[in-house]
């Protein structure tokens, strides 16, 4: 059985606790152990094992505060869909490439589109976009209802989005 390979960053961030631990850290400026808990409602020792791994990567850091609470804050920016910033959008915009060849698409996939308008196919460049675009596609799908099981080494490589005519 063949590995997927990603850097360990991303592959650290692929985790949803370790993902939700970051988020919950990039949205503020710092939060206590406590605190970290009830948000992403996980066992201390879980907790503990998922921000030590953050920790090791660089990503976030610990100090201790008065007495023996520690408090924890992001040192590292991922950009992550959750976490979108002007300079995110701008590049996901140029990495759009439009499809106006129908020839080139699969026949099942032609006829299914043949009465849309525009495709475009957002080519992605790397394991953290693949991450991404695999975890924006899970919560679409949950989000609709949509019964979506992909494999765990699911990474695509790109995706191809169909506007309606006007």
């Amino acid at each position: 059985m063949a590995r997927v390979q990603a850097d360990p960053v991303t592959s650290a961030l692929a985790h949803p606790t370790r993902r939700a631990l970051y988020i919950a850290l990039a949205n503020k400026e710092e939060m206590s152990t406590v605190q970290l808990q009830a948000e992403v409602n996980v066992e201390r020792y879980n907790l503990y094992h998922h921000l030590k791994k953050l920790a090791s990567l660089n990503l976030v850091e610990n100090h201790r505060d008065a007495g023996r609470s520690r408090w924890w804050k992001k040192t590292t920016h991922i950009d992550l869909p959750e976490i979108l910033s002007p300079s995110t959008e701008s590049k996901a915009a140029s990495s759009v490439v439009v499809v106006g060849d129908l020839a080139s698409l699969p026949a099942s996939l032609s006829d299914a589109v043949s009465d849309a308008g525009d495709i475009h196919v957002l080519q992605l460049k790397g394991s953290r976009d693949q991450v991404g675009a695999k975890r924006m596609l899970e919560l679409l799908a949950k989000e609709h209802g949509i019964e979506l099981d992909l494999p765990w080494n699911f990474l695509p490589a790109s995706i191809a989005l169909i506007a309606k005519k006007k």
